[in-house]
């Protein structure tokens, strides 16, 4: 679970999520400290279709790693989240609903075999206000409002 709230949190970095094209295809690179002293580093490649998102514990020390491919908007349409130690840990597919927002998540073992879903509902202010988390078998886990920096993290349309 520690990856799943990385992943969630790491939405927020990048340009995709502050709503900026990137129409000069220039690498860019964005700091974002966290309340509790960590913080991630996001870099984007356009040209490539990447964007590697580094967090860091308030130490300094790597914790784990998010490389993501993008889509033609420089969108999130896969990821793979890695160890601090560069070891594959889980994969995620990312599906997006009519407003170009992420609706959904599915994450799988390295080998293809589902491991949950999570579904964002998001309120009147496009702002993610829960999230519904599945299991392998569909079984729905227990739900909780989105916390601040879930809601403000996702990515937004251009």
């Amino acid at each position: 679970m520690r990856y799943l709230a990385v992943l969630i949190a790491i939405f927020g970095m990048g340009s995709w999520a502050e709503g900026q094209e990137n129409a000069d295809n220039t690498i860019h690179a964005v700091t974002t400290l966290h309340e509790d002293g960590s913080k991630t580093v996001t870099i984007m490649d356009p040209e490539k279709h990447t964007s590697e998102a580094s967090t860091y514990d308030g130490g300094g020390k790597l914790t784990q790693k998010v490389v993501y491919a993008l889509d033609d908007q420089n969108q999130p349409a896969t990821g793979v989240a890695y160890t601090a130690q560069n070891k594959p840990v889980f994969k995620a597919v990312y599906k997006r609903d009519d407003a170009n927002r992420i609706s959904e998540e599915d994450d799988y073992t390295m080998d293809d075999q589902l491991i949950r879903r999570f579904v964002y509902e998001f309120g009147a202010d496009g702002k993610v206000v829960r999230i519904r988390a599945f299991d392998s078998q569909g079984n729905e886990m227990k739900a909780a409002p989105a916390k601040k920096d879930q809601r403000q993290s996702l990515p937004r349309t251009h």
